[in-house]
């Protein structure tokens, strides 16, 4: 904890070293919150894994998802180049960081150990190279709060709190079949600060409380017959539901507790429904026989768990004020068994089912309304952040901030300024070998199932 403290003022000093003048960019050297007369925005994050613009667009067009058709109609939208293999640890962190995989380090779910013959473990914040935006908001004396977020276990020091993947998975998991190695302890080293674990702990949402009604809207029959034609897919549905229903009781407590200046809340469902149930959708792409049954049965689920990812957005733009910029983003789009060449008609699992086309809508003060974004990628979004946030961008991330999306207003009164860099003393990920937690194995048995690793 004190290695990272450490990080964190070395982090601050270049946010000061950028505000002090010496630069020869127009706007360089005064960071743009001075510039301004009010505070700038709060900024919300909402990060939904997997979202395909092609078919949000068409359910948003179809009043299948409202929320994100009123994002639409009221700020700046456009599709999101995602970074190939489309790997989601490592475009998850590239949107936090703003920077490419050689520079930050997270290359994929899994890294190899140096002992003999030992298979991988799950790659872990430790790891991460370049500093998330979290942690240069932090600096800054930005108050922030992550939930859910792909790699951040061990939890980083923050300026507020930090809720890793891994414990949103753990402990939305039945309670009957937690691992002995899993207790309150270990996991919370994916929590920051540690004195919140009861917080946490009193507001999960348990798979075993996710009822046959809740299966019964997601299927064409009955809880029943799904658990007849696919058991562990019926049992897979109700844990992703679970895991991100828990996203959202966290970040309805934390939110009303320790609101932050900035805030970012991960929904993994889409992409697990999308793995588990699209040659269901498209039986014709599936090149293996599947029942009648069990096509009736889940042929609806991808898109209905499209339209519960936008009541899930919807629930997360109440909980944001009026001053509150919110962007909903994936990190890459989904193409199904037959999106790639050579996979036509074939299995084709894991990353290949993903495709480049994620999502991105703005809303909020200061945003252009009814704006088309061209251009985005996944490398923008943390630039962006800093530019909403009135900081100074850093010329070593690799991606831009989306200034077409801002009013003129609101540039004039935070113009984007530049800093070199905010990776001060070097990057934090010195470790080469990652962290095991607790729930490596369920993880990584899930990372099997969705063909990602073998």
């Amino acid at each position: 904890m004190a290695l990272a403290m450490l990080a964190l003022a070395a982090v601050a000093v270049a946010v000061m070293a950028g505000c002090s003048g010496g630069g020869t960019n127009e706007h360089e050297g005064r960071g743009s919150a001075a510039a301004g007369t009010t505070e700038p925005p709060r900024v919300l994050i909402v990060g939904i894994d997997g979202l395909d613009w092609p078919r949000v667009t068409r359910l948003a067009d179809e009043g299948r998802m409202p929320n994100v058709a009123r994002m639409r109609e009221e700020g700046a939208s456009g599709p999101l180049a995602s970074i190939y293999p489309f790997v989601s640890p490592t475009v998850w962190t590239s949107i936090a960081t703003g920077k490419v995989q050689e520079k930050h380090g997270v290359d994929g779910f899994v890294v190899n150990t140096k002992q003999a013959g030992a298979e991988g473990n799950l790659t872990t914040s430790n790891m991460r190279k370049a500093r998330a935006i979290w942690q240069i908001l932090s600096a800054a004396e930005r108050s922030v709060g992550v939930i859910g977020w792909l790699v951040t276990y061990p939890a980083d020091v923050v300026n507020g709190y930090l809720v890793s993947s891994h414990v949103t998975i753990a402990l939305s998991g039945k309670r009957s079949s937690r691992a002995p190695n899993q207790t309150d302890e270990w996991l919370g080293e994916g929590i920051y600060p540690p004195e919140i674990w009861t917080e946490v702990a009193d507001n999960v949402f348990n798979e075993e409380d996710v009822s046959d009604s809740v299966i019964d809207y997601f299927v064409e029959t009955s809880a029943e017959r799904a658990r007849q034609e696919e058991k562990i897919r019926s049992e897979s549905l109700a844990k992703f539901y679970a895991s991100d229903v828990t996203s959202l009781t966290l970040a309805r407590h934390f939110f009303d507790t320790m609101p932050a200046d900035f805030s970012a809340v991960y929904f993994r469902g889409c992409d697990m429904a999308s793995h588990f149930f699209w040659r269901f959708m498209e039986p014709e792409s599936w090149s293996r026989e599947l029942s009648p049954g069990s096509v009736e049965t889940f042929a609806p689920v991808v898109d209905r768990y499209y339209a519960v990812a936008d009541s899930l957005l919807g629930e997360m733009l109440e909980l944001a004020d009026e001053n509150t910029v919110v962007m909903l983003i994936s990190d890459h789009g989904f193409a199904g068994h037959r999106g790639y060449a050579g996979f036509e008609g074939d299995v084709a699992v894991g990353v290949e089912m993903h495709r480049k086309e994620g999502v991105i809508f703005v809303t909020g003060p200061g945003i252009e309304t009814g704006r088309a974004i061209e251009g985005a990628g996944v490398l923008d979004i943390a630039p962006t952040v800093l530019a909403l946030s009135g900081l100074p961008v850093a010329r070593d991330m690799d991606g831009r901030p989306l200034t077409e999306v801002m009013s003129a207003s609101f540039l004039e009164e935070y113009p984007v300024v530049y800093i070199d860099t905010y990776e001060v003393g070097g990057g934090d990920g010195d470790d080469t070998e990652p962290v095991e937690s607790p729930v490596d194995d369920e993880i990584k048995e899930m990372l099997r199932s969705l063909g990602y690793i073998n």
